[in-house]
């Protein structure tokens, strides 16, 4: 018999109650949507952040003595130290070792390019463009600052053979300020001590690319690391390293510990100012996403009171019929609450689905790849959903139970 009311219910009010299934569905589709891409926004905007450089700088550890006589200080003295070469595997060894996206090492010198008036002291820079090194499993790994700062703009072409000794990337500055453009060739002359001109060594280059990031990589000259070495006389050293981490299931500075001890005489320094606004912005993209399901789920709440409110109205003289008949307010309850519950769990149902396509659609147009459905959200979904339709049937339930039968039967 009870079954029999609900589906006679139905059959009767289909347009009203589709209403309330579309409105469930709707919050239960962008809720379903959200959902499943805050499973992957984390790793998916960390991916996008490492587009915009490293956030782990790693350096060699260095002795600094303070000098001065008496009470006067006159400043200090750093030793200069360099990283071997052939640590910089040991990276990829860390416990969050599939975390590390790539890295890449740089040796720096100052050099001259140009002649005449058009001379101009100038960084050169020493590193990795695009590079397969092997790890202790024997299994290549591609890292280089072609992996690791993909928003740089190169006009031209990249350096792709790490033993050309004649191709160089030069910055936007550099190129305006000595009127180079690719493949044009420059001369560079470099001295093992600044005032000694009788050591100088003078070398041609090849523009093969042109950098423009916004940043001091627009004032270098890059060069293969083994040219750069092999200028300057420190073969296997490096400067710095720059380390991009994918910080998804642990904190940076977690990576930068490790790293210390796996290479202990170096120093691993988090750019915190790039790691803090990651975190910022992705609290404040949960926080929206948060804001714009709970709207979702507040107009479907709304659509579902509309829809049962009505219906109470339009049944009155039946709830009035029933009562007279003993049925307890209990019963009236279960009874609306029973339908409420039938419109969440449809609504859900189908706004799990939409959500999906929602959630791919996403994925697609703002990360450029697919987000993965995700199992557990089903059960959240369709018990959001179930929530917000019996949370929305509470006052005309309570309305329905307060029907006096003898007024709804007089007619009054």
């Amino acid at each position: 018999m009870f079954l029999r009311i609900i589906s006679k219910s139905f059959s009767k009010r289909k347009g009203k109650m589709a209403i309330a299934v579309v409105a469930v569905m709707m919050g239960a589709s962008i809720t379903s949507a959200l959902l499943t891409v805050s499973f992957d926004i984390n790793e998916k905007m960390n991916y996008e952040f490492r587009r915009f450089g490293a956030n782990l700088l790693v350096v060699p550890s260095s002795d600094t003595i303070d000098i001065g006589i008496g009470g006067f200080g006159f400043g200090a003295v750093t030793e200069q130290k360099y990283i071997n070469e052939s640590d910089l595997y040991k990276i990829k060894t860390i416990y969050w070792a599939k975390n590390v996206l790539g890295y890449a090492p740089f040796l720096y010198q100052v050099v001259t390019v140009g002649s005449g008036s058009l001379e101009q002291a100038a960084v050169l820079t020493g590193t990795w463009f695009e590079k397969d090194t092997t790890l202790d499993d024997g299994t290549e790994f591609p890292t280089g600052v072609k992996i690791i700062n993909t928003w740089w703009e190169v006009e031209g072409g990249w350096i792709d053979d790490e033993n050309d000794t004649t191709g160089a990337l030069i910055g936007a500055n550099v190129a305006d300020k000595l009127g180079l453009k690719v493949g044009d060739q420059m001369t560079v002359k470099y001295r093992q001590r600044p005032d000694d001109a009788t050591n100088e060594t003078s070398f041609e280059l090849t523009v093969l690319g042109v950098v423009c990031g916004g940043g001091p990589e627009d004032d270098q000259i890059f060069v293969t690391l083994d040219t750069a070495q092999g200028l300057t006389g420190r073969q296997g050293r490096v400067h710095t390293v720059q380390v991009s981490a994918l910080c998804t299931a642990c904190p940076v500075e977690e990576f930068a510990v490790e790293i210390e001890e796996k290479i202990p005489y170096v120093e691993a320094r988090t750019v915190k100012q790039l790691a803090s606004a990651e975190m910022v912005v992705l609290a404040k993209i949960e926080g929206m996403m948060l804001l714009i399901s709970l709207v979702a789920l507040v107009a479907s709440a709304l659509g579902v009171a509309a829809v049962m409110t009505t219906s109470v109205i339009e049944r009155r003289k039946e709830i009035g019929l029933m009562k007279s008949m003993g049925a307890e307010n209990k019963r009236i309850a279960y009874l609306f609450l029973t339908e409420a519950a039938v419109l969440g769990a449809i609504g859900g149902a189908l706004g799990y689905a939409v959500g999906l396509v929602l959630s791919y659609i996403i994925g697609l147009t703002i990360f450029e790849s697919l987000v993965s459905p995700k199992v557990i959200v089903i059960p959240m979904i369709i018990g959001i959903s179930l929530g917000v339709s019996l949370l929305a049937s509470s006052l005309p339930v309570r309305r329905a139970t307060k029907i006096e039968p003898v007024v709804v039967l007089r007619g009054e």
